[in-house]
């Protein structure tokens, strides 16, 4: 439904009450369609604002302190039985996927919906289960220990946040009790907007292969896209560190080609600013050829293993852990909380057929951007051969 038609079902439906003349059965199903109207009401108005945003910062019709503010979300007692919360909307929203026939009630609960588009021709990307959006984001991280480990907010609408890029004048020090410092400090900060940026992955299935139990299309579905949006949103966490860091100084070759020693990693740290919690990241490769064999002169070991599935062991008191984005030969060392990640809309799935190759395509959908806030955070460890 778009939203005008949204609206006139609304009047009519109000009408219908004012004009009074119904059973009890009558006013309670009316007040459940309400119910499903208003939320998908509310997705459309906020999809709307959210393209409308994006569009006018990228033609520069609105600048960023002018941005439409977002509509305010339902409460959760509006909802009511048609959270994507409850068990009943998860069967629904699967058996939506998978072209199963739905009874009413669920036709009521897969209306709770985030679209993509309002005309004709333009699919609608149905707001997935909480308990499947958690178990995508679970093994998304699991694979990518980049993106449980950076600071992520998710908004919904268009984010700014102060980028200190040099403290011009006047840092801190010690002055005399009941003295004021000699010089104000004088920061230099840049505005970064994080409005956000598609991504977007898809996987085609033939027609037999679609045909599954809801359990093993849900085992399926969290598994592809969490593999596929899970690489792209790590590999440009990764080339946002890359492009934001502090080059000039942060940028390190180890001492010797195609061998890590400690003065390579104290070299590393010791350039580092602004930081509170350190973590190295290498691919797996990387780790074990080049660091988890590191010893000392007298042979005993520098890398501390360690069973965690996340983190591989510890460097210099330091997390190492594994993060198949960075390429090979590439040690990166920072505080990933001084990235800021904005997630404007989470991750949705949307499907289609495609009636000539017979196939059903699924696609894995999210909007987000993300910006290093203090370049000094990280330095880059390049142990090409």
């Amino acid at each position: 439904m778009t939203l005008e038609q949204i609206l006139a079902r609304l009047g009519e439906i109000r009408s219908a009450l004012e004009a009074g003349n119904l059973t009890d059965e009558q006013i309670a199903a009316f007040k459940s369609e309400i119910a499903s109207l208003e939320a998908r009401k509310l997705a459309l108005e906020a999809m709307q604002t959210r393209n409308a945003n994006a569009q006018g910062l990228a033609n520069g019709q609105i600048q960023p302190e002018n941005v439409i503010p977002m509509p305010a979300p339902l409460a959760p007692e509006a909802r009511g039985k048609f959270s994507v919360d409850s068990n009943e909307y998860r069967t629904a929203w699967s058996k939506y996927m998978l072209g199963l026939p739905l009874t009413a009630e669920e036709e009521q609960r897969t209306d709770f919906v985030h679209t993509t588009g309002t005309t004709s021709g333009q699919t609608a990307g149905y707001t997935i289960p909480t308990t499947l959006l958690n178990k995508i984001w679970d093994l998304i991280e699991g694979k990518h220990a980049i993106l449980g480990d950076i600071t992520i907010y998710r908004t919904g609408t268009i984010l700014e946040v102060a980028k200190r890029t040099a403290i011009a004048a006047g840092d801190a020090g010690t002055v005399s009790e009941n003295a004021a410092p000699s010089d104000a400090e004088n920061n230099t900060f840049a505005k970064v907007t994080l409005s956000g940026k598609d991504f977007a992955k898809y996987v085609d299935i033939s027609y037999a292969l679609g045909i599954m139990s809801i359990d093993g299309f849900e085992s399926f579905i969290t598994r592809e896209i969490a593999d596929r949006l899970g690489a792209a949103l790590a590999s440009d966490i990764i080339t946002t560190i890359g492009s934001g860091y502090d080059s000039t100084h942060n940028d390190l070759d180890v001492g010797t080609s195609g061998k890590v020693v400690w003065t390579d990693v104290t070299g590393a740290l010791s350039v580092l600013k602004n930081v509170n919690n350190i973590v190295f990241y290498a691919n797996q490769t990387t780790i074990y050829k080049y660091i988890a064999g590191m010893v000392d002169s007298t042979g005993r070991p520098l890398f501390q293993h360690d069973a965690n599935e996340a983190i591989r062991g510890y460097l210099a008191g330091f997390p190492v852990k594994v993060e198949d984005a960075i390429g090979a030969d590439l040690i990166w060392v920072g505080d990933p909380e001084q990235v800021v990640g904005n997630m404007v809309q989470d991750i949705m799935v949307e499907s289609d057929k495609d009636i000539k190759k017979h196939v059903i395509t699924y696609s894995g959908y999210a909007r987000f951007q993300c910006a290093l806030l203090a370049p000094a955070a990280f330095a880059k460890l390049d142990v090409t051969p």
